[in-house]
């Protein structure tokens, strides 16, 4: 093969592998893979603070409405008359000690009126102690609230001379009152009546 025929050959073939490779300056795109997208993620939503719960105090319970004086006035004498039919009367041989009836109806009430009441009731059947010197006693062994325990008005009825102690309280029934009382002997604390009483 003659030298021109090789310089020839070997032109051709830079020919053809020129004409292989890609042209920068062509006018059509590389080719180009598609990136795969990340997945949108939602933003995370904080939601906004509880607000504070505040406990609001109860509304005080309304007063109870004023008790009737007629109708505590007859349930201090149906107490008084129950006490006179009883049998409990007869066995009362000394003097006795009335307490002041205690209020506990939750209204204002003149428990001291009404304990008068009683005490006129039943003057004609009991021997009450009264004075200055019982009204002495009474107030040092009052409690701070106005009214004595029975330990303390057993003490009381002891010092005064009294050999028994006739006790009562006022309470709430429903819309009406319930007056109740109790006869104790003092030397033996025995209670020898106890009843009660409710009206409106």
């Amino acid at each position: 093969m003659t030298a021109f025929r090789i310089a020839t050959l070997a032109s051709a073939v830079l020919a053809l592998t020129a004409c292989s490779l890609p042209n920068p300056y062509s006018s059509q795109p590389a080719p180009v893979t598609p990136a795969t997208p990340e997945p949108v993620r939602p933003p995370v939503v904080t939601p906004p603070p509880a607000p504070p719960v505040i406990d609001l105090p109860a509304p005080p319970p309304a007063p109870m409405p004023e008790a009737n004086n007629a109708t505590l006035q007859q349930l201090a004498d149906n107490l008084a008359a129950r006490l006179r039919a009883s049998a409990a009367i007869n066995e009362v041989t000394g003097p006795v000690l009335l307490d002041d009836i205690r209020n506990e109806a939750g209204s204002p009430v003149d428990t001291r009126g009404l304990t008068e009441r009683l005490q006129g009731q039943l003057s004609g059947s009991l021997n009450f102690i009264t004075g200055p010197e019982v009204n002495s006693l009474r107030q040092q062994l009052a409690y701070q609230s106005g009214r004595a325990d029975i330990a303390s008005l057993v003490r009381l009825g002891k010092q005064s001379g009294a050999g028994y102690l006739l006790s009562g309280s006022l309470n709430r029934a429903g819309s009406g009152f319930k007056l109740q009382a109790q006869l104790m002997e003092l030397a033996s604390g025995e209670v020898l009546w106890s009843d009660s009483v409710s009206g409106r």
